[in-house]
């Protein structure tokens, strides 16, 4: 059971303790370290140990976050993101936050967003597959999708922690399949053609094209090259017209801000939004939570003493 849906589903009849939890955790990492035994053998597994408890502390402090953030869309999608890389060995965990995330993304209307978070699950399983079996037709694992995004190759199944897909119970659902990989891709598709983004539902389509072809279902192809239609439409009728979203440095200072003073971030926008509306709208927010008296806000991009 992932740790972060133990902390999140806990029943009312039971109530979790974080800190119980913490000093178990910290517990193994004592046993680890002091196993002489172990730590003088060929193996590695002490560091091991202290690698796993490290990771499952972070994802236990990110999950408990998230529920202080649920008024705050961007710091819950960050912490959605972390704890999905803290699942980055666990490729079923791993997928279940990445499906998580597109559809907060698609709830907030950020299609672009949610349709990366899908491309990033059909990495993922394609990289499985691939492990699996490998078919000629079939993507050749997460390297694949890296012109749609470089940042595809996160799911490359390299590291030594990667566990197999032939171990049981790893990778059995049914996202894990031939069909399963075309839904995450369509689904990916129309998130895309909600964002304007047509040259990236060609990319996404390509895949999808080999598999449908070499099962010879000529239904699915046609419907596949009506879509490619409208998108290569569309490009062509919006040339020099197609307007993206807006992008802004927002950096927060002073203790206040606990673990984000000093820390400086990217805010995506809708289109042409000026730099009064996104002051105004942080402005309230963090004025409501720390009160007004409490908060300055510099739009000037002048270093910050």
């Amino acid at each position: 059971m992932s740790l972060s849906s133990l902390v999140a589903e806990i029943s009312n009849n039971f109530k979790f303790n974080e800190e119980h939890l913490r000093k178990s955790l910290k517990t193994i990492l004592t046993y680890a370290e002091q196993d002489n035994e172990l730590s003088d053998s060929f193996n590695s597994f002490p560091e091991q140990v202290q690698d796993l408890v490290f990771n499952l502390h972070m994802i236990l402090s990110d999950t408990v976050k998230m529920k202080e953030y649920l008024d705050d869309p961007e710091m819950h999608m960050d912490l959605m993101y972390r704890i999905a890389k803290g699942y980055q060995t666990s490729p079923d965990l791993r997928l279940t936050w990445l499906e998580n995330m597109a559809n907060k993304h698609k709830e907030q209307g950020h299609h672009a967003e949610a349709g990366m978070c899908l491309v990033h699950s059909a990495a993922l399983v394609s990289e499985y597959l691939h492990m699996l079996e490998d078919r000629r037709y079939m993507p050749n694992g997460a390297v694949t999708y890296s012109k749609l995004t470089p940042n595809a190759l996160d799911e490359s199944a390299v590291s030594d922690d990667i566990v197999s897909p032939d171990e049981e119970g790893i990778c059995n659902g049914k996202n894990f399949t031939e069909n399963g990989l075309i839904e995450f891709l369509e689904h990916a598709a129309e998130e895309f053609t909600q964002a304007g983004m047509y040259e990236a539902v060609n990319e996404v389509y390509k895949p999808v094209i080999k598999i449908v072809e070499a099962n010879r279902d000529f239904k699915k192809l046609a419907e596949i090259h009506k879509k490619l239609f409208k998108a290569f439409e569309k490009i062509e009728s919006l040339q020099g017209k197609r307007v993206f979203g807006t992008y802004f440095r927002v950096g927060f200072y002073g203790r206040r801000f606990d673990d984000l003073d000093g820390e400086e971030f990217v805010y995506k926008e809708p289109m042409l939004t000026k730099l009064p509306e996104i002051a105004c709208r942080l402005e309230s927010f963090y004025g409501n939570k720390y009160g007004q008296d409490n908060l300055i806000i510099i739009k000037d991009s002048k270093q910050v003493e």
